[in-house]
């Protein structure tokens, strides 16, 4: 059985996850002008509308990771668009 190199498994989690969540609000939205990085701006959507729990918070944020860009760029669409 080959061994894995465990920087080749962190590059390949990192190289799924929507790299919509790395930008700022401003760089992938036209209607934004905030520099919140996207992932940060979904953690403070949650932190507000939880009562400010961080691990509920965390929960919520986790399918995130796992999204496709459209689907993350459509939740931000209709929860944080202002």
């Amino acid at each position: 059985m080959a061994e894995v190199d465990p920087s080749k498994m962190a590059d390949a989690a990192i190289a799924k996850e929507p790299e919509v969540l790395n930008l700022k609000m401003s760089e992938a939205f036209d209607w934004s002008d905030d520099d919140t990085v996207v992932r940060d701006a979904i953690w403070d959507y949650f932190m507000e509308n939880n009562n400010h729990d961080t691990v509920k918070t965390e929960e919520a944020e986790k399918p995130f990771l796992d999204m496709k860009d459209e689907e993350v760029r459509d939740f931000v669409e209709k929860n944080l668009k202002k």
